[in-house]
């Protein structure tokens, strides 16, 4: 799935800016065989696999964005870390740019904000992700929304079958920011830059804070579409299916 979908975007892209669609589906799918390794990775369950998988996954992202926009091998990278995402352009004078992710914030807050709820450092530091413990209001353990991770504060013991430790509840919840990464970097990205070209001062603001644009098309999927049909999370329970 992961290199179909890697494929089919870079040619999609590619054919959009009148460039060859084969080349661009043929190099999407190499980066997208990249974000299914990555994925692999983070399945492992461990703090190092954990940044390890996500960021090369990010770099299989990247690099499926500058296939389909006709640019050279990992020109333009982004990697997330936390709530920000350092954009990297090898031909740009100014080559590392950091951004604000406004949806990672907005997220952070939102969840910081509800009762019981605080801020897991070490889960943070593991993971290079926000990871917050949230009270237990459901049989789901965990859940990601916009690059941020929450998990139940009655972990290791919650019911989230087949998912029974934290590491593999942790690694579930990172499939899915990988998943997000890709939105970001091989869908949303390039529309922001488009629109901030079109917006007075937009190119000011978008170099300094990301937005995900193809934020409301996943929430409005998790709304139409039963847990266990979702493909995301079928995914990530194929990931990470086992106990660690």
């Amino acid at each position: 799935m992961n290199v179909l979908l890697g494929a089919a975007t870079a040619g999609v892209w590619s054919a959009a800016g009148r460039r060859s669609f084969w080349q661009g589906f043929a190099r999407g799918a190499a980066a997208g065989a990249a974000v299914y390794a990555g994925k692999k990775l983070i399945a492992e369950g461990s703090p190092a696999s954990w940044w390890a998988g996500r960021e090369l996954a990010a770099l299989g992202s990247s690099e499926v964005a500058n296939a389909g926009q006709g640019l050279g091998f990992l020109q333009r990278v982004v990697i997330p870390v936390g709530p920000v995402r350092i954009h990297v352009d090898r031909r740009a004078r100014k080559k590392v740019s950091p951004r604000l992710d406004l949806s990672s914030s907005i997220s952070a807050v939102v969840i910081a904000s509800r009762e019981r709820a605080h801020f897991a450092l070490d889960e943070s530091l593991a993971t290079g992700t926000l990871v917050f413990i949230v009270p237990e209001t459901s049989p789901t353990v965990g859940a990601h929304t916009a690059g941020v991770v929450s998990i139940s504060e009655l972990l290791p013991d919650g019911n989230f079958p087949p998912l029974s430790t934290k590491r593999a509840v942790i690694s579930h919840e990172m499939i899915h920011a990988a998943q997000s990464d890709f939105a970001f970097t091989a869908w949303s990205d390039g529309l922001q830059q488009a629109i901030a070209k079109r917006i007075p001062g937009g190119s000011i603001v978008s170099r300094y804070v990301d937005a995900n644009l193809t934020l409301p098309l996943q929430l409005l999927a998790n709304g139409l579409i039963d847990y266990e049909r979702r493909p995301w999370e079928k995914e990530a329970v194929s990931f990470a299916k086992h106990d660690k």
